[in-house]
């Protein structure tokens, strides 16, 4: 889906002071606690996302730390984890402020970026694309560590309307590449994804599997999936996002499978796909 500039601003604006408005009531302790993100505490998430915002704003990258930990993966967790060690001096409040600064600095900027702005030619974490492209990618990521934040503290999981809706979004278009790449469904199954944003608002999503490729299908005739998966859009979100939570609502039974059993848990342990 194409989202309005004004959109992704606001979805932006709409996490960022959600989070700052959270963080300001949280305890030493509570930001002190480990993360849904390996290796990393409360804390250390608010500095991911402090970090990537002042590289935005231009700020030069600290240098490496003395070592990286064994979950930092590749270039991009390398740059992570500078801005997270870097910032670990700081107390509390004082990473508060330098978040409230940079976001109040990332929205005037934003909010001045013209149609042809957003519309440039941009890196983003998957590959060339556009300035828009890559700020809606900066909503799924901010949303994400709010919810981080928030449930890793002992909060409960908020979905916003506008950047859960871009994230939700961001996160289903995954879809294809787990079942049909990291899953191996077979050829022919029929996938259906059930994703409970509250009781009464169920958003479902059907992909095909055709040469190796799953693929979004519109008008679906629901007597031929293969399997279902229903789950709330919490578990989906940490799933998705690769969080050591995830399995935790299997082990409730909030998670649950129709049709293919063995299918549909095998595509739910393979849904981690975020970088």
């Amino acid at each position: 889906m194409k989202y309005s500039t004004s959109f992704v601003v606001s979805a932006l604006s709409e996490t960022w002071n959600s989070l700052l408005g959270y963080a300001t009531s949280l305890t030493e302790d509570e930001w002190n606690l480990p993360s849904n993100c390996p290796n990393w505490s409360v804390r250390d998430v608010l500095a991911h996302v402090i970090g990537t915002e002042l590289s935005l704003l231009g700020e030069s990258s600290p240098d490496d730390p003395e070592s990286f930990g064994d979950h930092v993966k590749n270039d991009v967790g390398k740059m992570n984890e500078r801005w997270v060690k870097f910032l670990a001096g700081d107390p509390i409040s004082k990473l508060i402020d330098r978040f409230e600064h940079a976001i109040e600095l990332r929205l005037k900027y934003l909010n001045g970026l013209d149609e042809d702005g957003f519309n440039a030619a941009s890196w983003t974490p998957l590959g060339e694309g556009t300035y828009r492209d890559f700020m809606e990618i900066r909503v799924m990521d901010c949303f994400v560590h709010e919810q981080d934040i928030r449930v890793s503290s002992g909060s409960g999981f908020v979905y916003h309307d506008r950047s859960g809706a871009i994230s939700l979004d961001k996160l289903t278009s995954g879809l294809g590449f787990v079942i049909g790449k990291k899953a191996k469904a077979p050829n022919g199954s029929q996938v259906t994804f059930e994703i409970a944003i509250s009781p009464n608002n169920v958003t479902s999503t059907t992909l095909l599997v055709e040469g190796g490729r799953a693929i979004v299908q519109k008008d679906v005739d629901h007597s031929h999936d293969t399997a279902i998966i229903k789950m709330p859009i919490d578990a989906f979100v940490f799933a998705t996002s690769g969080r050591t939570n995830a399995f935790s609502y299997l082990e409730r039974g909030e998670v649950t499978f129709e049709g293919n059993l063995i299918l549909g848990r095998l595509i739910f342990e393979h849904l981690g796909f975020i970088i």
